[in-house]
């Protein structure tokens, strides 16, 4: 398979502590990445990914760093992306100011995350409606592909806000469900788990490999983050300049191709009896990501699984290939 994104947390720490967060970012964590690190795995990556994605944590505490990331995978042509709480937006003045400096870098797509979690006593103080609406009014003359990101059920303020924002700016709309990772792990808590909710079909996702700023590497942007060291979405790498050799390596991996193409549903179906029971009893909730890491952080059902997908593994390398390239088309599509 081939990767969209190669995601680089650049820190642990936020201005923000959100009960969602699914890298327990906030004021008190601890965590950077290196300039070196970070150049090392960008080269090492650049044959097998299509973009870089600048995130956290918050990114833009560490403005230099994010900037030389990005102007960096401009120079290598890939496509560079950033995902930001968008607090540095105070003033249209400040707002502008820090578009333009995204721009010069030759940032291609810009990602503000915004939902209800964001809308707290605890966060207020730093991000709302008013700095949503500096970063869009700000970035919306430029080139820049602009995305809300909203994470919950809809329905409550932030989700109108994001809206009508979004409309008003041209920028899309992109809506996901709370995780049961990190601090999101006490939200899933209160909610019920059962295999028969597990959405089917593929995940995208596990294509968009992180490297955390513990040089963990993963497979898999966000819910893989923690998993176990036998875990096929957990990368081996003695240095970030290993990433590309990682990514490769992993490209012809039968069960992250099996994710890729047909979800981690196909891969629970072909599971022992035993192996289901159990792996059922490890759901987090009803969400592919928490049935996923249910699977790869059982060190036995990936035993399993590699004696069942291994006589399959070329189908499945270029099944993945074909699904790429649909996914890149229907991007395309989206963006005309």
């Amino acid at each position: 398979m081939r990767y969209n994104t190669l995601g680089i947390h650049l820190t642990n720490a936020c201005p923000l502590t959100c009960d969602h967060c699914i890298t327990d970012s906030s004021p008190r964590s601890r965590g950077d990445l290196s300039w070196e690190q970070i150049e090392g795995a960008v080269r090492s990556a650049a044959t097998y990914v299509d973009g870089v994605c600048v995130t956290g944590g918050e990114p833009m505490l560490r403005p230099d760093l994010a900037l030389a990331t990005i102007r960096l995978t401009h120079d290598l042509g890939l496509r560079s992306s950033m995902v930001t709480s968008g607090y540095w937006a105070r003033t249209p003045a400040k707002a502008a100011a820090v578009v333009a400096e995204l721009v010069a870098a030759g940032l291609d797509k810009l990602a503000v995350s915004f939902d209800q979690f964001h809308l707290t006593q605890k966060t207020a103080r730093f991000v709302g409606a008013g700095t949503l609406h500096h970063l869009l009014e700000a970035a919306a003359p430029t080139r820049m592909e602009l995305v809300v990101q909203y994470c919950g059920t809809g329905g409550d303020e932030a989700h109108g806000i994001a809206e009508s924002a979004a409309v008003r700016y041209g920028a899309r709309l992109e809506t996901a469900e709370v995780l049961p990772f990190g601090r999101g792990a006490a939200l899933a808590r209160r909610r019920d788990a059962d295999m028969a909710d597990v959405p089917t079909g593929p995940c995208g996702v596990v294509g968009r490999p992180i490297l955390t700023p513990e040089v963990d590497f993963y497979t898999c942007c966000g819910p893989a983050r923690g998993a176990t060291v036998h875990s096929p979405l957990r990368l081996s790498i003695d240095s970030a300049a290993q990433a590309g050799s990682a990514l490769a390596a992993a490209s012809v991996d039968p069960i992250i191709n099996s994710i890729h193409t047909r979800g981690p549903r196909a891969l629970f179906d072909r599971l022992s009896s035993e192996a289901r029971q159990r792996v059922s009893r490890n759901l987090r909730d009803s969400s592919m990501c928490s049935l996923c890491r249910a699977i790869t952080d059982d060190e036995e059902a990936v035993s399993e699984l590699r004696g069942e997908l291994d006589r399959e593994a070329l189908r499945l390398v270029a099944l993945s290939g074909v699904l790429h390239v649909a996914q890149d088309e229907e991007v395309a599509r989206c963006h005309r």
